[in-house]
């Protein structure tokens, strides 16, 4: 005898009901155990530990170091070129970590950036370079040849980027020392095939030193503005440029320029004793020509006075 199948359908579908009803059940129970214990003070642990593949993912910032400038490249043209070609001695240098095929972090990285740099009144090429190198050794001069055009197609306000910002590929052990001199630390995922990395600018200046980072996606223009100059040593930007920069001090902590309150107080004092200076001048003048002054003056028509009338007393000899 062939089974009702309905009656089948009926009695899975009551079955899948009857487990569904229980795990909501206990669901709710654990969690309302969990927020009565919360209440009540006990210890709860949460699971915050960094997945395995994304530990030692970071970046070490070493303010005050050097980039090496004889680190052997090769360009989007092909050609065979060093750091120091990029990092030139006259202006500062941006340098990125990226990689053509990442599924994501890249992409939103210099899209954003992008964005930063059309807003810059300053010029790739003029005022600073840009340096990108790819962390993957594998990838060709063709694909990073295509990245580039991307990225300067996306930059209107920067005709100096075709120029100015290098894209170059380079051998693994090159790529070390690039990134362990920057600190930019990074790990090969095997099971998703791809690389996990942070988000990272590094500000070198003419010289190669290390004078600040970005790492974060979001790069606000004057921030930006304010980097590049203080990495210029006074070789790019106005002199209300180096003014502004002068009453802001770069926080690693907090990865921005941030206003440095005692330069600024100092500044607002020097400027209130200016004042001040300047409204009590023309009281202090006006004393100094006081009474004295005035005393001075009076003795001295007195004395012209009295010379005049002993003229006149003298009497004319008419025969002489």
């Amino acid at each position: 005898m062939m089974p009702d199948r309905t009656g089948l359908f009926a009695l899975t579908i009551r079955t899948l009901a009857t487990v569904a009803v229980m795990v909501t059940a206990a669901s709710v129970c654990n969690c309302a155990i969990a927020q009565d214990q919360l209440r009540e003070g006990a210890n709860v642990e949460l699971n915050n530990t960094i997945p395995f593949e994304q530990r030692g993912v970071t970046v070490d910032q070493k303010l005050g170091e050097e980039v090496p400038l004889n680190l052997p490249l090769k360009d989007s043209k092909g050609n065979a070129v060093k750091t120091g070609y990029f990092i030139d001695g006259k202006k500062p240098t941006i340098i990125t970590l990226n990689y053509s095929n990442c599924p994501m972090l890249c992409n939103v990285q210099l899209n954003r950036l992008c964005q930063s740099l059309n807003k810059l009144d300053l010029q790739i090429g003029r005022d600073f370079n840009m340096l990108t190198v790819s962390i993957d050794p594998t990838e060709s001069t063709e694909r990073i040849r295509e990245t580039k055009q991307k990225y300067v197609d996306d930059l209107p306000n920067q005709p100096g980027a075709v120029n100015g910002w290098a894209f170059c590929t380079a051998r693994q052990p090159i790529i070390t020392r690039l990134a362990d001199s920057v600190g930019f630390r990074y790990k090969y995922d095997r099971a998703n095939q791809q690389y996990n990395h942070p988000a990272m600018l590094c500000y070198v200046s003419p010289d190669g030193v290390i004078s600040r980072y970005s790492l974060d996606i979001n790069f606000p223009p004057e921030q930006m503005k304010l980097a590049l100059v203080d990495a210029g040593n006074g070789t790019i930007g106005s002199k209300v440029d180096q003014f502004i920069l002068w009453c802001y001090s770069y926080d690693p902590d907090s990865n921005s320029y941030t206003p440095y309150a005692w330069r600024i107080m100092r500044l607002g004092g020097a400027a209130t004793i200016g004042l001040m200076l300047a409204c009590l001048a023309p009281f202090w003048i006006g004393r100094k020509k006081g009474p004295n002054s005035i005393e001075d003056q009076e003795s001295s028509d007195d004395r012209d006075g009295a010379t005049v009338a002993s003229d006149r007393t003298k009497p004319t000899n008419l025969f002489n």
